[in-house]
């Protein structure tokens, strides 16, 4: 969160909205008309919606252009933030990551922090799961908090180090499971069926009535639902998926198919 300050608490609208503006390649913005961008809350009124666009472009989470007639939205910078702090799973560190993982081992637990209740409860809020009782994984590195919280005052009562290999069995089975990676993998698969279906549609190609105007909205609902459980790096493990930034990429290009 210290990268964009105070994190903004999103509700399912915001995000669906910032979402659908996503821009994987942050360099080559991709707006959407604001009659492109409605289809996606379809239930707001159009008073509710612009009003919605209002106050998210107040907060500096999106961009609106008007040009020869039309208003344009797209997402800023603080958008995409904020979307990475909402769902850890967008973050680019993922599109290199190479299965690299670090172990914290807790050795005696220190006076100010009986038990380690502290530091663990930090540990799993930054995403790190527990192998066993007192030993700890974390896919690449430890964040910075925690690094800094170990260096300053548990430097005597904890081991951290590198997974360089595994020797024995590979760490696959139980990080899908701890995960419950097989699950966001499927869910995946799921939406990019649905989606593939949407747009090789006759409907949505001539930009005409399709049959089920919620289509596109129940999608990003369910995107965001997935993304909550995602980890990010599902991809890793299931290569074969498609990945969430291209299942996103393909729910933008059918929004922009349509007038």
């Amino acid at each position: 969160m210290s990268k964009i300050g105070v994190a903004i608490i999103m509700k399912n609208n915001t995000k669906k909205i910032l979402l659908a503006l996503y821009n994987q390649n942050k360099q080559l913005p991709s707006p959407l008309s604001v009659q492109q961008l409605q289809r996606v809350v379809p239930t707001l009124s159009n008073g509710g919606f612009r009003s919605l666009l209002h106050v998210l472009a107040k907060q500096g989470l999106l961009t609106t252009q008007r040009v020869l007639q039309k208003t344009t939205v797209n997402i800023s910078q603080q958008g995409m933030l904020s979307l990475e702090v909402e769902f850890p799973a967008l973050s680019q560190k993922w599109d290199t990551w190479a299965g690299s993982w670090e172990c914290l081992v807790f050795l005696g637990s220190p006076p100010f922090d009986k038990q380690f209740r502290y530091l663990r409860t930090q540990l799993i809020s930054q995403g790190a799961f527990s192998v066993n009782r007192g030993v700890y994984l974390a896919p690449g590195a430890f964040s910075d908090v925690i690094l800094q919280e170990c260096q300053r005052r548990y430097h005597a009562h904890v081991l951290l180090f590198k997974v360089a290999d595994w020797k024995v069995a590979t760490e696959a089975s139980f990080i899908i499971e701890k995960y419950g990676l097989l699950d966001v993998a499927e869910a995946y698969s799921g939406i990019s069926s649905d989606v593939n279906r949407l747009l090789e549609s006759s409907e949505y190609k001539k930009g005409l009535i399709y049959k089920d105007k919620n289509a596109i909205s129940l999608a990003y609902d369910r995107v965001a639902s997935v993304l909550l459980e995602d980890p990010g790096f599902c991809l890793f493990y299931f290569p074969s998926v498609v990945s969430v930034k291209k299942l996103l990429v393909s729910l933008h290009n059918l929004l922009q198919a349509l007038e």
